[in-house]
């Protein structure tokens, strides 16, 4: 079941005093799904997919993941680590050369926030099979 279809943009400023996304603006196509809607009783390790593919403006999400998936986990009500972050490239080759899966885990604890590490890799086959529904 898809939880979000649409753009989401940030303007690269924080009036809150939070820290934003990133310091420069940006917007990605990004789409949440819940993998396990469709198996209630099957268990996953990751409950949530998160597919993004840069808009083509403002700046990429490579080296600020970890503070977008900050924010949208709080405003969608999912786990940062029960979700599997997926990236779609730009370039021509095929759909699982261009797929970048980031991994996002709770490295400790400053206080109740969260200090979190993400390194990307190339998607796994059976991962591509997961997503291979909700890729667009």
């Amino acid at each position: 079941m898809i939880l979000y279809d649409g753009l989401y943009e940030w303007d690269g400023k924080s009036t809150d005093g939070k820290q934003p996304i990133c310091w420069w603006p940006g917007s990605y196509r990004m789409r949440i799904v819940d993998l396990s809607s469709d198996n209630p009783k099957i268990i996953y390790l990751k409950s949530y997919a998160v597919i993004l593919k840069n808009s083509g403006r403002g700046t990429s999400l490579k080296n600020y993941i970890h503070n977008f998936a900050r924010v949208v986990s709080k405003k969608f009500n999912i786990e940062i680590e029960k979700t599997l972050w997926a990236e779609i490239g730009h370039d021509d080759t095929n759909i699982d050369e261009r797929l970048m899966i980031a991994n996002i885990r709770c490295m400790s604890y400053v206080g109740d926030k969260q200090l979190l590490s993400s390194v990307w890799r190339a998607i796994m086959p059976n991962e591509l099979k997961l997503l291979a529904p909700w890729i667009f």
